[in-house]
């Protein structure tokens, strides 16, 4: 009832906080390219991966092909995914209970002592503590449904590391193991760190190691090894655009390690469970109905248990810390969470006594202050570029960038629109349906950008910023955002002419007429540039040549480069004594 419970209160946590961050958009696109058969790409004919969630892009696809919105998709497979992940965490706590009560009942069939059976029955009473504390978990939930791949990663974690951790000698099980961790690493590229654990504990608890970690092996060599050759043929390289555009080679520990301990601030029962777990392991005193020799509940697997999820969660936290973490607040330790909630548990199996009075009042009381534990910030602060990143997202503001998103691709319809946005922008380049879009913050979904030499660290994931002139050379029409930073930053190489697109100002990069001309047709405000061409024409004699030069130079890189117009081109180059266009 109370793993049932868990379960139910997870879904309802996470429906009520569901939402999609713009980083889902990105995936959606490629989606969507993909199931109109323009292949795995964000822009038709560039072959980039600015994904890092394989799996879960061709997932968004499916749902793409079958009818229904990606958004709504991928919510609904978080939440379902959430939900498995809980499930799985009380069947690991409902599998030990009935070991311990299997024990128990055999010592209570020979126990003279009154209470011997009432012990048993009390051994028997499994307390899923793990998905407890699962259910309650705030960014958990907020990830789920979030629209990205999070929730699907952590379940294919979970379920490789339960079904490892009783493979040793059944080579059935392993082989399974191994079909679980080679999805995982389809879904992020990280989880390939799951299967090294996982083939190092075989090759050390393993009573036949070559067979079972031959058949942990295939299925992960049968996946992955055609899935590398389809990149390099596809793409070029094995490692996706993202880790170029994050910078993912570039060590960054004292980000990282202001990212974890963010995170284990406000998830505090993660390391309080792996520190009672390590004091538990130390002791020698064992509840008679989890004995050495009694079975499944037994201390050898309770051992192996501890030590494979301090493993899991050890080794991720670490590469998450080197890598400096991210800039959405928890998101990338999330699948390091059920394997905290393990060591908690078994923590708690351990050193509370087997009564249900106490761990129900003991369980209660850690839920609750999970649950009521604060951010270690407040509301939309920032931590050292780091951010609760659900916060930006009200519902009123997603549905109001949806529908301006469809407004642009009444804009945008039947043009050859080129595009730059920046990362929070993604829901507006994927329903407006540019045909080319570059995100400028980082770079995701383009190589150039992303294979610039980093400059300096910045805001973790944003430090590769996009210049002006490429830009410039790729025809882009409009950058989707104006300040006055951004006109500063392109007052040197073209002229400042914004473009209002209803409530919208965006600024042109470059200027194509009949793409101008049928925006204007279609509500857009904007400056007339070629008629303010003319009159500077017009009084051109009277100006000096640094003048002169200044204009020509920018107005070739916004106009003559992209246009052929001989007749307002000719007279600056006559003037400035270069050939005829």
């Amino acid at each position: 009832m109370l793993a049932l419970l868990a379960v139910l209160v997870g879904i309802l946590h996470a429906a009520r906080v569901s939402w999609v961050t713009d980083d889902a958009f990105i995936s959606f696109r490629y989606a969507e390219n993909l199931a109109g058969g323009h292949g795995l790409v964000y822009n038709a004919g560039e072959r980039v991966e600015g994904y890092s969630n394989f799996l879960w892009t061709l997932w968004c696809a499916a749902g793409i092909a079958l009818g229904v919105a990606p958004v709504r998709w991928s919510v609904l497979w978080g939440v379902i995914c959430y939900a498995a992940t809980l499930a799985l965490l009380a069947r690991f706590a409902a599998s030990r209970g009935a070991a311990r009560a299997t024990a128990a009942g055999a010592a209570a069939s020979f126990a003279t002592a009154p209470g011997a059976a009432a012990n048993g029955r009390a051994a028997a009473a499994a307390l899923p503590l793990a998905a407890m504390l699962g259910a309650v978990d705030r960014d958990w939930a907020i990830f789920a449904a979030s629209g990205l791949e999070t929730a699907l990663f952590t379940l294919l974690a979970l379920a490789g590391y339960l079904l490892v951790l009783d493979s040793p000698g059944r080579p059935r099980r392993a082989a399974a193991a191994g079909l679980a961790f080679a999805l995982a690493a389809l879904t992020r590229p990280d989880g390939v760190l799951f299967s090294f654990i996982a083939g190092a504990y075989l090759l050390a608890v393993s009573p036949r190691r070559a067979r079972d970690l031959a058949a942990f092996a295939l299925p992960l060599a049968l996946v992955l090894a055609p899935y590398a050759a389809w990149k390099l043929a596809y793409y070029g390289d094995l490692l996706p655009n993202t880790y170029y555009a994050k910078s993912a080679d570039r060590a960054w520990y004292s980000q990282g390690i202001m990212y974890s301990g963010l995170f284990f601030r406000k998830y505090w029962v993660l390391p309080l469970g792996a520190l009672l777990c390590a004091a538990a392991a130390l002791t020698r005193r064992w509840p008679a109905a989890a004995a050495p020799g009694t079975g499944g509940g037994g201390a050898a697997r309770w051992n192996r248990a501890a030590a494979l999820a301090a493993a899991f969660a050890l080794v991720y936290t670490l590469y998450v810390t080197r890598v400096g973490g991210d800039f959405m607040y928890a998101r990338l330790l999330i699948p390091v969470t059920p394997f905290g909630l393990i060591l908690a548990e078994l923590a708690f199996e351990r050193l509370v006594p087997a009564r249900v009075a106490p761990r129900a009042a003991i369980a209660t009381a850690l839920a609750a202050g999970v649950a009521l534990t604060p951010y270690p910030f407040r509301g939309q602060g920032w931590v050292h570029g780091i951010v609760n990143e659900w916060e930006f997202y009200a519902p009123r503001e997603r549905e109001r960038a949806r529908d301006f998103g469809l407004r642009l691709r009444e804009y945008f319809r039947g043009l050859p629109m080129r595009v730059a946005f920046c990362g929070g922008q993604a829901g507006l380049a994927y329903y407006s349906r540019a045909p080319l879009a570059i995100e400028t913050a980082t770079g995701l979904t383009d190589s150039t950008i992303a294979h610039q030499p980093l400059a300096g660290r910045g805001r973790v994931g944003h430090e590769k910023k996009t210049p002006i002139p490429y830009l410039i050379a790729r025809g882009t029409h409009v950058w989707m955002y104006s300040s006055k930073l951004l006109a500063d930053s392109l007052a040197p190489y073209i002229p400042i002419v914004p473009v209002q697109l209803d409530t919208l100002t965006v600024m042109a990069i470059t200027w194509d007429p009949p793409v101008m001309d049928a925006l204007r047709a279609r509500g857009a405000r904007m400056p007339d540039f070629l008629a303010t061409l003319d009159r500077f024409l017009a009084v051109m004699p009277s100006l000096p040549d640094a003048q002169v030069r200044e204009v020509y130079e920018k107005t070739r890189r916004f106009y003559f480069d992209h246009v052929r117009d001989p007749r307002r081109e000719a007279p600056f180059r006559a003037r400035l004594g270069l050939p005829p266009p």
